[in-house]
């Protein structure tokens, strides 16, 4: 008898107690799953951040070249260098949403007439503007720094 009022007594104090841990599993596992979603974002962010990265040093190599090809063309006399030139790649595939901004300038003329330039371009990938409540800004930039001489 008094076997069975303790197998009683047991089984009334165990009751719900699977129902708390299965709640609690429920949001262990959702905590887990959230976490790897941020995770996931997180990741997917910093791909297209470093695709965009490498889109603009290209623009910026792109420009410099257009630029050297303007200052030093092929058969013909030293060219001009302007101070300022903008191009912009959103036609060419591989550079969409890409534009290069290059400056030129003729810092030193030895005495023997040689010219020394440099020429910096900065080149931008992406989409948006930059405000400050804007969470949809997709921008990288690259700049490269070129020194040239005439012969």
């Amino acid at each position: 008898m008094t076997e069975l009022i303790y197998q009683t007594i047991k089984k009334t104090q165990q009751r719900g107690s699977a129902l708390i841990m299965a709640v609690f599993v429920m949001v262990v596992i959702s905590l887990l799953g959230a976490t790897m979603m941020e995770l996931l974002a997180t990741s997917s962010e910093g791909v297209a951040q470093e695709v965009l990265g490498t889109r603009a040093l290209a623009a910026a190599n792109s420009g410099v070249q257009g630029q050297l090809q303007k200052l030093f063309p092929l058969n013909s006399a030293l060219g001009s260098c302007p101070a300022t030139s903008h191009y912009n790649f959103s036609t060419i595939q591989g550079l969409y949403q890409c534009q290069a901004d290059v400056t030129c300038s003729n810092y030193v003329t030895s005495s023997d007439g040689t010219k020394y330039y440099r020429l910096k371009s900065i080149g931008t990938c992406g989409t948006g503007t930059m405000a400050a409540a804007s969470d949809s800004i997709v921008l990288s930039s690259r700049s490269v720094q070129v020194e040239a001489r005439s012969l």
